[in-house]
């Protein structure tokens, strides 16, 4: 064999040698590859590759915040006061306020604001309804006053109230979290469906971090009190 002949075969030898190493760098990473996915799936499963976009969220609280697991909202997340705007508004408009919780008791302001002409009258309790995802009630009591609930609501009681347009008229809705039945799982739904009287049209406000009843199974209310602000009706 002469020099050139051995040349070549070392160079042959060489190359032979690369690519058999990588080969077996290919094959390596995707052992590694294989193992990691493996143990991810052995966590509970591989994440999928294509994620989850916005589109893919669920839509069914549309007309208010979405929410997940119900958790007790920290001041910086509370929603402003309600508005009681009626800009580009006709008939009755209801607003949820702020969730305020403490050591499991629930309170919030519902608002209802005239939005007509003429005036509107009430005089006692709004009538209530919790709603699930889908707006079907819950199978929960609504209860006038809130003495059952809690000693510590003013509740003004039932009298007549007279909102002449852009005025407001307040109420407080109270209930516990405490959940003690563990046979069924506790109650948690993102709806409140509001008759502010007998014959006026149901609104549905969907208040922040929504209604979180545990087993409790109820929910009250003060009546209606006109609202005021710095000793004057709010217009």
């Amino acid at each position: 064999m002469t020099h050139l002949s051995y040349r070549r075969a070392a160079v042959l030898c060489v190359l032979a040698i690369l690519a058999a190493g990588c080969g077996q760098s290919a094959d390596s990473g995707r052992d590694r590859a294989g193992g990691a996915s493996t143990r991810v799936a052995g966590q509970g499963g591989a994440v999928p590759s294509h994620g989850v976009t916005p589109d893919a969220l669920p839509t069914e609280a549309s007309d208010g915040p979405y929410y997940g697991e119900l958790t007790e909202p920290r001041l910086a997340e509370r929603p402003a006061q309600a508005s009681r705007d009626c800009r580009g508004k006709k008939g009755l408009l209801v607003e949820p306020g702020p969730v305020d919780a403490a050591m499991g008791l629930r309170a919030m302001t519902v608002t209802l604001t005239y939005c007509g002409t003429g005036s509107f009258h009430l005089d006692g309790y709004p009538e209530l309804r919790v709603l699930d995802s889908d707006r079907e009630p819950v199978d929960v009591r609504s209860l006038k006053g809130t003495d059952a609930i809690t000693t510590g609501m003013r509740d003004p009681g039932p009298h007549p109230v007279t909102l002449a347009p852009r005025q407001s008229a307040t109420a407080a809705v109270v209930w516990r979290n405490t959940y003690t039945d563990t046979s069924e799982p506790p109650v948690r739904a993102p709806h409140l469906r509001v008759v502010a009287a007998p014959g006026a049209p149901a609104r549905t406000v969907t208040p922040h971090g929504g209604i979180d009843l545990g087993s409790t199974g109820r929910i009250a209310t003060t009546a209606w009190e006109k609202f005021t602000r710095r000793g004057a009706d709010g217009q």
